[in-house]
């Protein structure tokens, strides 16, 4: 179903004019912060370094408390750890004693479900993120993109209310960071296509997945603009980079970076 069939979304996750601030910072890390997540959107979040893209995720996840405003996830304030959503950090961050087929269940196992069904539902995801046949190898023996779609199988494998991505795929070389791209549009697209919330720094990266792009101005960080995603799903991300609607986006996008970074140039 095309975005604009889809059913009228109810709201996932929303910011109430969110200030954070850290003791002995000069400045907050993000400041007045207003924006709303429908559920069953892609929502990617994009801004320069150190202006508050991963302090959103972590407001989101609860491991943090704004200093001013109220985060809310499904209509409720967000007060502790958000045990509703799975996080995906920079790093894969797989227990490194653990195989493949147990790193990927362990959220299974600690929610208690039957190692029958266990095994059952490990088993679907090991064949649906690539790793056949690597089930028994433990993380030092896999390559940067099969750590990554190890730790994203573990993250989607009890269905989460919410998933959010912290710049995943940042520090893979260009081919396997494309590949990984296309894989999770897959999985989001075809398996659950549930809330995600992704923070990139990376435009195209940005348009290739996103249902809209959150743009936030440097530190302390604010919301510039939100912009919609034109594109209908499935997406294949070959045929969007060929189209004029993505350079118009891209253009789009850019002239927000560039008007903030003469800005910062000018008061230098």
């Amino acid at each position: 179903m095309s975005n604009n069939q889809r059913a009228p979304h109810t709201e996932a996750l929303r910011f109430d004019h969110v200030t954070l601030e850290f003791p002995g910072s000069p400045r907050p890390a993000i400041e007045d912060v207003s924006f709303q997540v429908d559920r069953g959107r892609f929502v990617a979040v994009i801004g320069p370094s150190g202006c508050g893209k991963s302090t959103i995720l972590n407001l989101a996840a609860g491991l943090l408390a704004p200093t001013l405003g109220r985060v809310h996830f499904d209509g409720e304030q967000v007060t502790g750890v958000n045990s509703e959503a799975a996080y995906v950090t920079q790093q894969a961050n797989l227990l490194p004693w653990l195989s493949v087929r147990a790193n990927i269940g362990l959220a299974l196992k600690f929610r208690k479900v039957p190692r029958a069904e266990r095994e059952e539902r490990v088993a679907h995801w090991v064949k649906v993120v690539g790793l056949t046949g690597f089930e028994d190898h433990y993380p030092r023996e896999l390559s940067g993109g099969m750590q990554k779609r190890c730790a994203i199988a573990r993250a989607l494998i009890y269905n989460p209310s919410i998933v959010l991505m912290d710049e995943p795929f940042g520090p893979l070389d260009a081919i396997t960071r494309l590949k990984l791209q296309q894989d999770l549009l897959n999985l989001w697209e075809g398996e659950r296509g549930g809330t995600l919330v992704f923070v990139t720094h990376d435009l195209n990266e940005a348009i290739y997945l996103a249902d809209e792009v959150v743009v936030m101005s440097d530190g302390p960080g604010t919301i510039r603009r939100v912009l919609p995603v034109p594109f209908e799903r499935p997406r294949s991300i070959g045929s969007l980079v060929e189209s004029r609607e993505f350079s118009e986006l891209y253009n789009d996008l850019w002239s927000l970076f560039k008007s903030q970074l003469q800005t910062s140039q000018a008061g230098a």
